[in-house]
């Protein structure tokens, strides 16, 4: 689709009339809703920035940090089950190390690359833990399916709960269902209410009240006036009338993005290819009256709660943390620590398997730590 051209408010912007006069609410509304939706679409594009920045330096940087933590913790993991088997540890120790061995074997074989790797991690954790990997995992999502159930008021059993795709799936058949449910509910109730009412009038179709058809009219209006704008460009533009070949390829871009701006309802794009075709100017849309500039609102406004959404969506997509009102900056900078903070636990990794490599005594002294840490964790 073609791209179109950067967006100025101030020429979509109503003026003040050179005598001074106010501007009536419909137009002080109409330049508000333009400032919006500029700046809703400059937040949107930084967002769509921030995500290909994101997944960028994720495969990048973040990735191969992960990865490299992952290579060393299994190679720090071997070394300490040969470790495990040499003389000197009391019987208390040799209790936190198995516990330690246990503890990362299993982190190791959630998060494994491969088949392959999850198993043996899953045979090492098996061979030092009082509870077996399979059973503690099985042991832990039902505790998952226990709290999921009561927060979500669904059945889970017989679910996979380690399969999330799966979880959501049943969770969505069930809210459906439920959702169904209660519709049928409703129209039953909705059919005896009817019932009722015809039981006490005449039978006669039901006229929309004043305040229904003032909403329908609106409605109409407001896309009449959508249909009015894309039909003056459509006049103007068409490239079959164009003999000018130079120019009939600038009104051939026009219309295409005249057609996506119609299909979408957005009357901004319109008036704003309007502008471009030289049909409408400041002075234009100060003419504009307060009925029809009401119908344009109703427009914009639709299309800025569309905006938000969009950018809502994304922001969901990439698990953007709260507030809302945070910048896409906030998230990159969130990835920047993190991968910092990976990358200097990497680098304590190899500074502490390097020293207890070099040293085999300061094993005595590391185990000691680890038991200071996990009696730290339990309190």
């Amino acid at each position: 689709m073609p791209s179109a051209a950067p967006f100025s408010t101030e020429l979509l912007h109503i003026p003040v009339a050179a005598d001074g006069a106010p501007l009536g609410a419909q137009q002080k509304k109409f330049n508000t809703l333009i400032q919006r939706i500029a700046a809703q679409r400059e937040l949107l594009a930084q967002w769509q920035q921030a995500e290909q920045d994101f997944r960028r330096r994720y495969a990048q940087e973040l990735k191969p940090a992960a990865l490299e933590l992952q290579a060393l913790m299994t190679q720090h993991l071997h070394w300490l089950d040969a470790a495990y088997a040499r003389k000197g540890l009391t019987k208390a120790e040799r209790a936190t190390l198995a516990d330690v061995i246990a503890r990362m074997a299993a982190d190791l074989a959630q998060t494994a690359p491969d088949q392959a790797t999850a198993e043996a991690m899953t045979a090492l954790h098996d061979r030092y833990a009082d509870t077996d990997y399979a059973t503690q995992q099985a042991q832990a999502l039902e505790k998952v399916r226990a709290m999921a159930e009561a927060a979500l008021g669904l059945d889970l059993s017989g679910v996979d709960m380690s399969d999330s795709e799966a979880v959501l799936r049943h969770a969505e058949q069930q809210w459906v269902q439920q959702a169904q449910q209660q519709a049928a509910q409703h129209q039953a109730q909705q059919a005896q209410a009817e019932a009722a009412r015809a039981a006490h009038h005449q039978a006669r179709q039901r006229k929309p009240s004043a305040k229904e058809r003032k909403v329908q009219e609106a409605a109409q209006q407001a896309s009449q006036s959508v249909r009015e704008v894309y039909r003056k460009l459509a006049s103007s533009l068409h490239p079959d009338r164009e003999p000018d070949p130079a120019e009939r390829v600038r009104k051939t871009a026009l219309m295409q993005r005249a057609n996506q701006a119609y299909a979408d309802s957005k009357l901004l794009d319109l008036l704003q290819l309007q502008l471009e075709a030289e049909q409408i100017d400041a002075a234009h849309l100060a003419r504009v009256n307060e009925e029809r500039l009401q119908h344009y609102n109703r427009v914009l406004t639709a299309q800025y709660q569309q905006l938000q959404d969009e950018v809502q969506a994304l922001r969901a997509r990439l698990h953007a943390p709260p507030p809302a009102s945070s910048k896409p900056a906030a998230l990159l900078k969130a990835l920047s620590a993190h991968l910092q903070h990976l990358r200097q636990h990497n680098l304590h990794l190899q500074r502490t398997m390097r020293a207890l490599h070099d040293d085999p005594q300061l094993l005595k002294a590391w185990i000691k730590e680890q038991r200071r840490q996990q009696k730290f964790q339990d309190d």
